[in-house]
C-alpha cells in the first residue's frame, strides 16, 4: 500500500510540475497578447465555424479580442514576477502533495500496527 501511495504521489507531482512548466512558458508569451486588434481579427477570421458562431453568439470576436488584450495587460503588469509566482505556487503545491502522501503512508502504518497480523491467535 505504501508503494501505491508514493507512486500516485510521484505521478501527481509530475503532472503538477508539467502544469507549472506550461504556465511558466505561457507567462513568457505576454508580448504576443498585446498586438493590434486587426491582427487578432485576422487570426480569428480563419476559425472553423466562425459564421455559425456569428449567428449563435453575436459579438464573440470582439469579446475574444478584448479578453486577449486584458490578459496581455495583466500579464504585462505582472512582468518578470510571474515566473517567480508560478514556481512559488508550484513549490507549495508539491510540498502539499508530499505531505498528503506522507500522512496517508503514516495512516496505513498505524492501521497495520493496530490490526492483528493474519494467522496469529489472540488469547
Amino acid at each position: 500500500m505504501h508503494i501505491a501511495i508514493w507512486i500516485v504521489a510521484a505521478l501527481l507531482v509530475g503532472l503538477w510540475s508539467l502544469l507549472a512548466y506550461g504556465v511558466g512558458t505561457l507567462a513568457g508569451l505576454t508580448a504576443g497578447l498585446t498586438g493590434l486588434p486587426a491582427d487578432w481579427y485576422e487570426l480569428i477570421a480563419g476559425t472553423p465555424g466562425a459564421e455559425w458562431l456569428d449567428m449563435v453568439l453575436p459579438g464573440w470576436r470582439e469579446t475574444i479580442v478584448y479578453a486577449a488584450q486584458a490578459l496581455g495587460a495583466v500579464l504585462g503588469w505582472l512582468g518578470g514576477a510571474l515566473p517567480v509566482i508560478v514556481w512559488v505556487i508550484w513549490g507549495f503545491g508539491t510540498l502539499g502533495l508530499v505531505l498528503c502522501a506522507a500522512l496517508l503512508s503514516g495512516l496505513v502504518a498505524l492501521a497495520r500496527k493496530a490490526s492483528p497480523a493474519a494467522g496469529t491467535v489472540q488469547a
